[in-house]
């Protein structure tokens, strides 16, 4: 983990990293007017990469943020409806919350 906080840099509008501790844990929220299932966070530079557990808290009976992708410096990540498992788009303003470690 790294108390560098990520930024929040492809979801909807203006996406903000709305409260962190460092990597250990932090908040995403998407932003607005979505048009996008998938997001990117850039991360402080890993050896090998970045696995993450996202949690939707603002419509978690509908929607199931899950890790699609990233590098030893991003996390891509896609929202997925949970009635037909299809991507779906954000929902403005959505609030994320996440966890992420270095490996």
């Amino acid at each position: 983990m790294s108390a560098t906080a990520p930024t929040a840099t492809t979801f909807c509008t203006a996406p903000s990293i709305a409260a962190n501790n460092g990597t250990a844990a932090f908040t995403i929220n998407v932003g607005t007017s979505c048009a996008t299932s998938t997001g990117t966070i850039t991360m402080p530079a890993a050896t090998t990469g970045w696995i993450c557990d996202f949690h939707d808290v603002t419509t978690p009976a509908s929607y199931k943020p899950d890790q699609t992708g990233g590098t030893t410096t991003t996390v891509t990540l896609t929202n997925y409806s949970r009635t037909t498992g299809s991507a779906a788009n954000w929902v403005a303003s959505s609030v994320i919350r996440a966890q992420c470690s270095a490996y």
